[in-house]
């Protein structure tokens, strides 16, 4: 049974969408990174507007992390040692899991639980982006952070559907994606590739995003959709039993053909990605 018809359900999310903005420093470094002429100097003045988001990002380049040896102090010196496309991608995680945090989710909708499973996937998603040297690495770390938004959105601004969601999740032993897609017009996928539309993000991520369940061969970064498609899976099979049952069935074939080494030897590797993921969400979920 659909909760609401599907001409209802776009009229209020056009509505809505407006409200969920990036930051203002964040919507500006994400375009400005786009121009090949932006220097540092000009890219540092605009991230030090927000000094909440200087302060943040000081303690994720410094932290394990990254790994740094020697203490970085400055947003030039973080833009120097990172590069821009690094740090874009540094100030978007923490722009978002900032402004998503607070939000007015629908009861039985742990947002702090929500983002350690987000950054339990760009962790995942960027080991195997390393492993396979098929994508990115920090490209796939956003993405990975990014991938489940439209969850938020459900919550915060359609509380009701949602709720219906989350109850057949617990009645019917259904995924959350199943329950969804008996139960809405649209998926969280979607509404997450809908609202990076409006972010201006890279059309590779928005696909990611959008995608990452269907893993689909026409998008515009193939590579980054499998790594985050297999990652997620990682995440959400490690979660529902942490010993040696994982399940990749659902795993996109050709993802699960070129990823079969890491798939294989997942449980030698995973312990070690586990430790770096309580890390990460240390610094980014910490409230200081």
């Amino acid at each position: 049974m659909i909760i609401m018809d599907s001409k209802k359900f776009y009229q209020k999310l056009d509505r809505v969408l407006g409200i969920p903005t990036l930051p203002v420093v964040a919507f500006k470094v994400n375009k400005m990174i786009q121009d090949y002429d932006i220097s540092i100097d000009e890219l540092t003045r605009i991230i030090e507007k927000d000094q909440a988001i200087v302060s943040k990002i000081l303690r994720l380049v410094n932290s394990a992390f990254y790994g740094f040896q020697s203490k970085i102090e400055t947003v030039s010196h973080a833009l120097i040692v990172l590069g821009f496309n690094m740090l874009r991608n540094a100030v978007l995680s923490v722009s978002v899991i900032k402004t998503f945090s607070g939000t007015d989710t629908c009861k039985g909708f742990n947002i702090k639980d929500f983002w350690r499973h987000s950054i339990g996937v760009a962790i995942t998603g960027r080991h195997l982006a390393k492993q396979t040297h098929l994508e990115n690495p920090d490209d796939c770390f956003i993405a990975g952070l990014l991938h489940d938004i439209g969850k938020v959105i459900l919550s915060e601004y359609f509380k009701e559907p949602f709720d219906q969601v989350l109850t057949s999740v617990r009645d019917d032993g259904l995924s959350f994606y199943e329950a969804e897609r008996n139960l809405l017009p649209l998926n969280h996928a979607q509404i997450g590739g809908h609202l990076g539309v409006k972010w201006q993000l890279p059309l590779s991520l928005v696909d990611t995003i959008k995608y990452h369940h269907e893993v689909r061969e026409g998008v515009s970064n193939l590579n980054q959709l499998m790594i985050v498609h297999v990652a997620d899976i990682i995440v959400n099979t490690h979660n529902i039993d942490s010993g040696n049952a994982w399940d990749f069935s659902n795993i996109y074939p050709k993802a699960a053909e070129i990823m079969m080494p890491q798939l294989e030897s997942v449980s030698d590797w995973f312990t070690l990605v586990a430790t770096e993921i309580e890390s990460a969400c240390e610094t980014l979920l910490n409230e200081e």
